[in-house]
């Protein structure tokens, strides 16, 4: 008996051997019973029935360590350019309080008004271009060199020794002789006044340029202003495009180039110490001559007044991107 059975096992271990499908068949047969067994008992015995109890909590746990995890610090806001367009104020238009919604910045702030009242948002004005925002007509500013020359010195027999100072003092008196009255035919001397707007502006020194031309009616009766917010950028760029545009008509009167209608757009970076940097010309239809005065006219000041230091600190880098459009009539 004990040899039969030894030989049947013999005899399937050989067959198993010889076939090895027969063999993973098995094996597999056999896992099979066995996880199927264990499935079978768990449930008899209750096992299976706190499995989602503990993985609950388990969940639960690795929440509250992550919670424990000091949370990352916010990103630092990143400080834009001021999306918006300079327009000069004039300083008797200025109010205090800033318009809530403005499309320009400036030094100081104004409020979109009319001499006639109406019920629209922007003022009308009644000017000749279309190109530039501009409340007013303001005349180009007379030509003068970029670096004045030294008045002229004196010539030996102009000079006048100065008289020596009276050991008396002050309460000397006076030689009646040598007093001179003033002649009563003589007119005084009167500052002229501006006859215009126009001319006023011009000695406040404001920008040059004519009012644009725009429909509208600004529901607030007054002189002719827009709503312009202030900024810290104001006062700064309201110098810097000044000596630009200065810069620019001192090269105008003194080249001999054929002037064309078109525009020039500059590209470049002002650097927080006055710098000029990474200058591009974006679009030029006037040509490459007349494209150089508009980078001369740029060039040609720098360096610019350093920022202050509010102005660096709101920016938060070191340079800002500036984009300077000239427009040649």
């Amino acid at each position: 008996m004990y040899w039969t059975e030894t030989r049947n096992w013999r005899n399937w271990r050989n067959l198993l051997a010889n076939n090895t499908l027969a063999s993973a068949f098995a094996i597999s047969l056999v896992v099979h019973l066995l996880l199927f067994s264990g499935w079978r008992i768990g449930k008899t015995l209750g096992w299976w029935d706190y499995q989602a109890t503990w993985l609950l909590n388990l969940t639960k746990k690795l929440q509250a360590v992550k919670l424990v995890k000091p949370p990352l610090p916010p990103p630092e806001p990143q400080i834009r350019e001021i999306p918006l367009n300079f327009l000069e104020v004039d300083p008797a238009l200025a109010v205090k309080e800033p318009p809530k919604e403005a499309k320009f910045y400036g030094a100081q702030n104004a409020r979109a008004s009319n001499p006639d009242q109406q019920e629209k948002k922007d003022p009308k004005v009644d000017g000749k271009q279309n190109k530039v925002v501009r409340a007013e007509d303001v005349p180009k500013p007379k030509p003068f060199p970029l670096q004045p020359s030294a008045p002229p010195e004196p010539k030996p027999e102009e000079q006048q020794l100065k008289p020596k100072a009276d050991p008396a003092g002050d309460m000397a008196k006076l030689d009646p002789s040598k007093i001179t009255l003033p002649d009563p035919n003589s007119k005084p001397i009167v500052h002229e006044k501006p006859r215009t707007l126009a001319e006023a502006r011009a000695q406040k020194n404001m920008l040059a340029g004519q009012k644009v031309q725009q429909d509208g009616g600004a529901r607030t009766r007054g002189k002719l202003s827009f709503d312009v917010k202030q900024t810290l950028f104001g006062s700064y760029d309201a110098a810097f495009i000044a000596a630009v545009q200065q810069r620019w008509y001192d090269l105008l009167d003194t080249s001999h180039f054929t002037q064309k209608t078109g525009k020039v757009v500059l590209e470049f970076r002002l650097m927080y110490d006055g710098r000029i940097t990474d200058m591009k010309m974006g679009d030029n239809d006037v040509g490459d001559l007349l494209g150089l005065l508009c980078e001369r006219a740029v060039l040609d000041p720098a360096p610019y007044a350093a920022w202050p230091s509010d102005m660096r600190r709101l920016i938060g880098k070191n340079y800002r991107e500036v984009t300077f459009t000239f427009y040649y009539d």
